[in-house]
């Protein structure tokens, strides 16, 4: 099996509630340094536990602790996969979109919602746990992905445990299957996540996007 190695991005900072909260916390800052973040992982899902064990030496290494470098990879695919999959579906029920770079997880999901065409099975604003397994319709994996944007927003410290990481793997590897299927992408958000895995980047690229980004939070309220 090829060994890919994995690099390190940050999270954006938003956050999607279907109702209204005042109270928002926001992910705390990662220090920055000029070394390269670098990990060795076995790509395929179902080796996705195995990769904690040949990561900590690396991360000790580097300065980053596992759960910081779980909490990068979570942004990275939020940032990059979940909001593109979102942004696909919507290009097919809405005309004249914005263009794709000034869209967010926040204002898609939003748009969505708005649209009511893909109603979960469990209607809007559900929790993980009243999605089940079984809930495979798009709307249901729409929910799924605010859910995972929101836990990273909701997350005081930048931190994401490896049990959660490996569930939230899971997951999100079953959504893009879904949305492959459906959107019929130009290049296969599977891939995509496996070249994610594979990225190496720098620090200071690392505390670029942290800067981009921090107090961008934003809160939608949605009349029910």
């Amino acid at each position: 099996m090829t060994v890919s190695t994995f690099s390190v991005l940050l999270s954006q900072s938003c956050e999607i509630k279907p109702v209204s909260n005042p109270n928002i916390e926001s992910i705390s800052q990662v220090q920055a340094t000029s070394s390269k973040v670098c990990v060795r992982i076995k790509v395929n899902k179902k080796d996705i536990s195995n990769i904690h064990g040949e990561s900590s030496a690396a991360a000790i290494l580097t300065g980053f602790t596992k759960e910081e470098i779980n909490f990068t990879k979570m942004g990275m695919i939020a940032l990059n996969i979940l909001a593109d999959a979102l942004y696909d579906l919507l290009k097919q029920d809405k005309a004249n979109l914005r263009p794709r770079s000034d869209c967010d997880i926040t204002n898609l999901y939003s748009e969505h919602r708005k649209l009511n065409k893909h109603i979960p099975s469990n209607s809007w604003g559900g929790s993980w746990q009243t999605i089940r397994n079984t809930d495979i319709a798009i709307g249901d994996d729409i929910e799924r992905i605010r859910l995972t944007r929101n836990e990273l927003q909701h997350s005081r410290i930048f931190k994401l445990e490896d049990k959660r990481f490996i569930e939230l793997c899971n997951i999100l590897s079953d959504i893009l299957k879904r949305f492959d299927h459906h959107n019929i992408p130009r290049r296969l958000y599977t891939d995509e996540l496996n070249d994610i895995l594979a990225k190496t980047i720098s620090a200071e690229e690392v505390k670029s996007i942290e800067n981009d980004i921090l107090g961008m939070t934003i809160e939608v309220e949605i009349e029910h």
